[in-house]
């Protein structure tokens, strides 16, 4: 059975079901899920858990799976797209650059390697990761959420001060609000005092970065430019970071075709595996090569036509002002209800505008003739 996303599920219909499959604005807690539910599996087509209470879940004798690293592709292009227009902006070279990326997993890990292409010199900061795998004892890698690991040497967390002293902060960790990593404000007044930041962007989730801080760091000139995807009270956000940000969405980063492809996989498969059935065929991908107006030139007319994230900006804006009982409504509605955008190597473009702007091809674009296959 399936359920409204925005007015959620009642009490009867969770009863009925042995499976639970939800997304990261769906909360799984004891008061959504009653205790005398025949629920015994629950799966999140997302790569954090916060919104599920996993203390309730073990209680009740449920396991729980995750689509970790299927946005991960989806989630850098975001933070690429940001970076790039905000350095045509303020016309900085991405080569000038350096960024610190908070978190080392698949999204991170993406993120960096994205980056490192257009120019830019990534610091990875992620000590729970490196503690993990000198605990383990064995080399390990991250390559991709729908693929094996390849081995590789064990990761080495650069350290906070030299990342706090780069010139983006990226964000991409879990919320974690107690314990020896909690994330809760991570990024703080203390951490936005320590150098002045070209950019600051959280694409992970709401309540990693102190809002007030951020907003007063840009204030003050610390912070010359912040982008946020998602919100500390999502799906309800404050109305000055909005007006403040750059480049506001509606925790949409990791929104594409291939990225909800991944999760439904991921997703199936822990089902299947969970029930003892089969595990299902996987979809066939069916990359979308379109043509591009060639009149268009500048790189960020090209990025804002082929990635949503401006046309998701203007649409969020539109919200500011709105009390709170409609603007959460509005913000899932904006998530929900704009086409799903095909990532960028499931876009061809016109060589002519390749040769023009080669950061395109770095960014994963391909060639095509007059937009055909």
């Amino acid at each position: 059975m399936s359920y409204d996303a925005i007015a959620g599920w009642t009490m009867e219909q969770v009863r009925q079901a042995d499976a639970l499959l939800v997304r990261t604005t769906n909360p799984v807690n004891s008061a959504t899920l009653p205790e005398d539910s025949r629920v015994r599996f629950a799966a999140t087509a997302s790569a954090g858990r916060d919104h599920l209470d996993e203390a309730w879940l073990a209680r009740l004798g449920i396991t729980v799976a995750d689509a970790k690293g299927s946005n991960a592709r989806s989630v850098a292009e975001y933070v690429a797209v940001a970076v790039l227009s905000v350095c045509e902006t303020l016309e900085i070279p991405p080569a000038e650059l350096s960024a610190g990326v908070i978190g080392a997993g698949f999204t991170g890990s993406a993120t960096a390697d994205i980056l490192g292409r257009i120019g830019i010199t990534c610091l990875l900061h992620d000590p729970p990761r490196e503690e993990r795998e000198r605990a383990a004892g064995r080399e390990t890698g991250i390559v991709s959420a729908v693929k094996q690991p390849i081995p590789g040497p064990p990761f080495q967390s650069a350290s906070l001060e030299d990342v706090l002293k780069c010139d983006i902060i990226t964000l991409h960790v879990p919320l974690e609000r107690t314990g020896p990593h909690a994330t809760l404000h991570w990024l703080d007044e203390k951490k936005l005092a320590d150098t002045p930041k070209t950019l600051v962007i959280n694409a992970s989730r709401g309540g990693v970065v102190d809002e007030q801080a951020l907003v007063e760091a840009q204030q003050r000139g610390q912070v010359r430019a912040f982008v946020c995807d998602v919100w500390e009270n999502e799906p309800v956000f404050a109305d000055i970071t909005a007006q403040n940000a750059i480049l506001a969405t509606p925790h949409i980063a990791g929104y594409s075709i291939e990225a909800k492809r991944n999760a439904s996989e991921m997703m199936c498969v822990a089902l299947h595996r969970f029930f003892g059935l089969s595990d299902p065929e996987p979809p066939a991908a069916r990359p979308h090569l379109q043509e591009f107006p060639e009149r268009e030139q500048s790189l960020r007319k090209i990025l804002e036509h082929l990635h949503p994230a401006y046309s998701y900006d203007s649409s969020l804006r539109k919200l500011i002002g709105q009390p709170d009982a409609q603007k959460g409504p509005a913000f899932l509605r904006l998530r929900q209800e704009t086409p799903l955008r095909n990532e960028f190597s499931g876009i061809g473009l016109n060589e002519e505008i390749l040769k023009q702007l080669p950061l395109l091809t770095k960014l994963g674009f391909r060639s095509t003739e007059a937009g055909a296959p």
